[in-house]
């Protein structure tokens, strides 16, 4: 029988513990149960494997009485709410079809917005198409209140645009450049970062400086750094300063990439399983992370049960950066749980129906798996006939100076090589030897060329052991 407050209940399940301790800290009931009541959210909502039910004696006009305060107040601070209700208010404008109440809210909303306000910049703009639009009308009054506004802030939205086509500029750099060196590093960092703690400027700007000062630092292996920064934002998400839940799905999912490489498992699984409460468009993209996690502890089974689910979000996705990491983490996931011979079929359909893609895309992922999957199967001649007929090993190589630089495929192909008599022992260790010594101090990068010896050392155990020992690899 579906309980009297099943959807209360799931209402509930889909709040996030920072949007909780934001209500925590500015409610101001009189009222005893509706305290009772949030306090029980908030730890359901840490605790989602042990929540604990609510009370059925208490009135459902208070259940329902709390559920649009949350509502009500969470809609206030959201700025993908407020986005859309500006958008639309430009809309009107520059189609002439502003209404009078429309006109009252955009006036009111200008004691609201300030510069440090998330979208103070499109509140701004908006600003100007308005004025535009009360000159041709004639309208005097509204004229000079909204000239005032656009006035005393100029500086502060021309100080903003400055600081977001730096980072436009640093970006390319960063996202595309495959080589920089130190010096620029330190640049893009001290940008990004000194635009992030700037508390005198838009929240956009500063979150847009974060996501860039987060791609720095994974592109660098600067996880320690990353840490620190993400400790910062924890405390502001608990503020108003941020808030959507889009935005916080965004934290949380980078949070347990975080985590993860940092090797705090726990952690990253937390975070993990809060990035999916909330289905947005990068669903794809955090499932994959969660299943990566649960791969890494063990968790194959569980791995196994979210992937098969979100197969019809998969079809759904037009995203194939996102389509080509669910198909590598399946395959993953089937090698894990001893399905070998689907593994390699899945891998095999997947290359045929998106081989354009896979290039243009995620190439190294996808086939570092797909040769994993081969691996184990023991199909050696066919590693080596994939490599060589596009190019891998090569395509590789090419990376070999930049950060994310890792010879998984040249590890798999040497060993492949071995077990078909084309290298000897000695050779081969060599060649392993080679690899590590390439990667220098990274203990990141060592952590993942360990993983994959240690998978390659089920086929070949005496050589690998020796050059794990010989090595001390982490």
């Amino acid at each position: 029988m579906k309980s009297k407050l099943a959807a209360f209940e799931a209402f509930c399940s889909e709040l996030y513990p920072h949007e909780l301790d934001y209500l925590i800290s500015i409610q101001q009931f009189q009222k005893q149960e509706n305290l009772k009541i949030l306090n029980l959210i908030h730890y359901n909502s840490n605790n989602p494997d042990n929540r604990l039910p609510f009370d059925k004696a208490i009135d459902k006009r208070t259940y329902s009485y709390l559920k649009n305060w949350i509502q009500e107040n969470l809609q206030k601070i959201d700025v993908d709410y407020f986005y859309d209700w500006v958008s639309d208010i430009e809309k009107c404008i520059l189609n002439d079809s502003i209404q009078s109440d429309q006109e009252i809210d955009l006036i009111k909303k200008m004691d609201e917005v300030l510069p440090t306000s998330y979208y103070f910049m499109k509140f701004f703009r908006v600003l100007q198409h308005y004025r535009d639009y009360l000159i041709v009308r004639n309208r005097p009054r509204n004229y000079v209140i909204v000239s005032e506004y656009l006035e005393r802030y100029k500086s502060n939205y021309f100080n903003s645009q400055q600081l977001n086509n730096k980072m436009n500029e640093a970006a390319e750099k960063v996202i595309f450049k495959k080589i920089w060196v130190a010096e620029e590093f330190h640049t893009w960092e001290k940008l990004f970062s000194d635009t992030y703690y700037n508390e005198a400027i838009d929240g956009y700007t500063r979150y847009r400086a974060l996501v860039r000062l987060t791609i720095l630092y994974y592109t660098n292996r600067e996880f320690d750094k990353l840490k620190l920064v993400y400790q910062h934002l924890d405390l502001q998400f608990k503020k108003d300063v941020f808030y959507s839940k889009r935005i916080l799905a965004n934290y949380y999912a980078n949070r347990a990439m975080m985590h993860s490489k940092l090797n705090e498992l726990d952690e990253a699984e937390k975070y993990g399983f809060l990035s999916i409460r909330y289905r947005n468009s990068d669903y794809l993209f955090y499932l994959i992370n969660v299943c990566d996690i649960l791969l890494r502890q063990g968790k194959k089974e569980k791995a196994l049960e979210i992937m098969v689910a979100s197969f019809p979000d998969l079809k759904k996705s037009g995203n194939f950066y996102y389509k080509i990491g669910f198909a590598s983490y399946y395959i993953k996931t089937l090698l894990a749980n001893g399905s070998v011979c689907k593994a390699v079929e899945y891998a095999e359909i997947f290359l045929n129906g998106y081989k354009t893609e896979i290039f243009e895309f995620r190439w190294h992922l996808f086939f570092a798996t797909y040769i994993d999957a081969l691996f184990h199967a023991e199909k050696y001649s066919k590693i080596i006939s994939l490599v060589r007929r596009y190019k891998l090993a090569t395509k590789e190589k090419q990376m070999k100076s930049t950060p994310q630089y890792l010879p998984i495929i040249q590890l798999y192909l040497h060993a492949s090589e071995y077990m078909e008599g084309i290298v000897n022992s000695d050779g081969l260790k060599a060649l392993f030897i080679q690899h590590i010594n390439e990667l220098g101090q990274n203990r990141f990068r060592h952590k993942r060329v360990l993983e994959v010896l240690k998978t390659i050392e089920h086929n070949l155990p005496d050589i690998v052991h020796e050059v794990i020992r010989e090595n001390r690899i982490l």
